[in-house]
Order: C-alpha cells, then structure tokens, then sequence
C-alpha cells in the first residue's frame, strides 16, 4: 500500500550501482572462497576464450563463468551433463544485477581429470577418424634410418638402441632428444616429429619413453602430439610406458608396441633369422638347380639316342629329296602358268592389232590429212578445191591436190 509519510523524511537514496556494489561485497565477505557442486548447462565457449555455463541441480541453478585464464589450466573440456566441483567466488555481475559463481578452476566428479581428459580427446579424435585402420601404413621391412624420438638419458633409448643394434646394425639410428613429461614435454615432441618429416632423415619413427604414472606418461596424450602422429609422412610406432599402458598417441600411430624394447624389435628384423631364411634360400635354389640340370640331362640324353641323332646323314638326304620334289613341282605350276598367260598375252595382242590404225591400213585402207597444218580430213565435205593432201598409205605416203568440189557417193550433184 503506497505509504506518502515514507518520502516525507529525509532518505537515504542508492543508486542501482551503489546497490549492487554493497551486495557484491556482502556475498564476498559472507562466503569468500566456496565449493559448488553440480551438473554443467549452457556450456558456451566465447571467442575471448572465456566458459560461460550454469551449474544446476535438481531444484536450483546457478550461472557461473570460468575465465581464460583459469580456462587455460583445465585438461579436459567443459560439456553439458558433465558433474563438477568448482572452486571460486559468489559475486554480482553489476551491469544485469544477478549473482554468479567466478570459478577458479574445476574437477570431474566421478573421473579423474586426466581420465576425463583423456575420454573427451579419444572420442573426439575416433570421430574424426584418426584411430581408423585404413588409414595406418604398413612398416618398411629392412628400414635403413630408424629415429627416435624420445629422451636421451631414459633407460628406454638405452634399450632400443642396444636391442636395434643387436638385431640389425645395418639401420643407422638417430636420436631427437626431447621432454617426455613436464610442461614442455608436447611442444617439443610435436617440433621433433616435425623436423624429421622435414628433413625426410628416417624411413621410420619410433616416439616413446619408460613407464610411468598417468601424470608422466601424459604429453603423449596431448592432441597436439596426436595430430602430429597423424600428420607424419613417415610410419611411426608408439612405444609409451609398459604393456598395460594405453595412450591417445597408440591409438593414433601406425603401430602401437607394448614397450621401447618391443617397438625395436617391430621395426627392424632380426638378422639371424634373416641370414637363416637366405640359407634356406639357397639351398632351395640350389635343390631346384640340381633338379632343373637333371631334367635338361635326361631330355639330352633322349635327343641323342634318337633317330635323328643316330642317322643325320640320311635325315638330311630325305629333307634334300623332299626339296626336289618340291621344286620340280614348283617349276611344272610356273610353266602351266607362264604359258596361260603366254596365250592371253598372243589373244590380246592380236585384238589390239586389228583395232589399230596400221593394221586398218594393211588391209587396203587410208586416210588423207591437210598438208598444211597436218590435220585429218576424214570426209570429202570437208575438202576445198586446189586443197593440198597428203594420202596415208601402209606403206608411206603420197601428196595429192582436189581438183575440183566433191560430190556425193550417189549421183546428186552438190549444190553450187
């Protein structure tokens, strides 16, 4: 009910500022550092690189942030429907009025950090494909550069590189040193594996180290030692802690070995078995050998007992006769043929003849051309009086003058 006598006095008057500045410092002094248990909402990554979510129960919610700072220490990733504990303070975000937790920092409840971790990185690289086996290379069978790339001082290079020069001192092996745990330990695992694909100076690679804790085997965890493995153009082989440990970099190598000692003994052969299998080699050469000359014995020997071999005299006499008797018959057909056409040669020739000029001639004919310009004058409309000719006889010819205009061959006179 709207009291006027209440504003009759002389009040106190906040601003909204001054309010939410005096209740921000009571929620600070009456709680100070708080631990808030409760499942992750909303979860919202900022491009600033701050989290933004709410942490609920079953009747209440709480909005909180986790800034970047802060965010930077946490190794796993914040998800809807995950359970935590944070650790911060309750404070007032003044410009909307509303309270909210500012964590410092977070742990799974019911996981570890690190196994938590290391779920959310494995399900994430698996979806993307990177654990598929279609895409894992086989190794080189006698690789001839091998590098390692793991601490120089651990008991583990000891190992390999007493074990790959047992096995085979033909491979030349090169250590990259590097950190395989601490803070460091990925940046520089990811620069070695680098490097060595740069400067192509091994056929294959072996990253690995000792056994160890979780906390010390976890730079092989990291997804950007992950990637790296995976973007390697050389086949690499994880050899990380003991048999019963598992990392994110087996998962993504090409071959996974269950120790440093055993990796050496994947990626080079052993060469006493090597020399054992090249003396059974030879000596299954040498047995198919034997059996080859025995065969080609036996065949020669067949060919000098037979006929041809024991008369090659009248082998070739009977080829020789076959011969003559081909080339009689050879000849005969070539003379049928030659006269065949000896005789169309004669019937052609004869046609020829009597269709030529000469040989019309022969039988008593001739023909008249101009003694001028030597042209043909094959009618007698075609003559001029005084016109001279020359007549064409088989024999030669003779010169001639038309006396007078011609006439035809029946007694009509041509008109004048």
């Amino acid at each position: 009910m709207y009291q006027p006598d209440l504003f009759e006095q002389t009040p106190r008057v906040y601003t909204v500022t001054q309010i939410n500045e005096r209740v921000r410092a009571l929620l600070d002094d009456a709680f100070g550092v708080i631990f808030v248990e409760g499942e992750i909402s909303n979860a919202r990554r900022h491009t600033s690189g701050h989290w933004y979510f709410t942490l609920k129960d079953a009747q209440s919610q709480l909005d909180a942030v986790l800034f970047r700072s802060d965010a930077a220490g946490l190794r796993f990733e914040l998800e809807n429907g995950l359970h935590v504990r944070a650790a911060g303070r309750l404070t007032l975000y003044a410009p909307q009025g509303r309270y909210q937790l500012v964590a410092h920092g977070l742990v799974p409840v019911g996981y570890g950090e690190l196994e938590l971790a290391f779920r959310q990185l494995k399900e994430k690289l698996q979806r993307e494909g990177l654990f598929d086996p279609a895409r894992k290379r086989r190794l080189p069978r006698m690789p001839r550069r091998v590098a390692l790339v793991t601490s120089p001082s651990g008991a583990a290079v000891r190992d390999m590189l007493s074990t790959l020069g047992a096995r085979w001192p033909l491979a030349q092996v090169f250590v990259v040193p590097v950190s395989v745990q601490g803070v460091a330990a990925a940046g520089e695992i990811v620069r070695a594996l680098e490097f060595v694909n740069r400067v192509r100076a091994a056929d294959v690679l072996v990253v690995g180290r000792g056994g160890g804790s979780l906390e010390d085997l976890w730079a092989f965890n990291e997804e950007g030692v992950a990637r790296a493995i995976a973007a390697s153009r050389i086949p690499v082989v994880s050899a990380v802690g003991h048999e019963v440990d598992f990392t994110i970099a087996d998962f993504v190598a090409d071959q996974r070995a269950a120790t440093p000692t055993a990796a050496a003994m994947l990626v080079v052969p052993d060469r006493d078995e090597v020399l054992a299998a090249l003396r059974e080699a030879v000596q299954r050469l040498a047995r198919a050998l034997r059996r080859r000359c025995d065969l080609e014995r036996h065949r020669l020997e067949r060919h000098r007992k037979s006929y041809a071999f024991q008369r090659p005299r009248l082998l070739v006499q009977e080829y020789t006769q076959s011969l003559d008797g081909r080339r009689d018959r050879l000849e005969r057909a070539l003379q049928v043929a030659l006269e065949r056409r000896r005789g169309a040669l004669a019937v052609a020739r004869g046609r020829l003849l009597a269709l030529s000029p000469r040989g019309v001639l022969a039988r008593g004919f001739t023909y008249c051309t101009d003694s001028e310009s030597g042209r043909v004058v094959p009618l007698a409309r075609d003559t001029r009086p005084q016109q001279r000719l020359r007549i064409h006889f088989a024999d030669g010819n003779a010169p001639a003058r038309v006396d007078g205009p011609w006439t035809r061959t029946d007694t009509e006179e041509r008109p004048t």
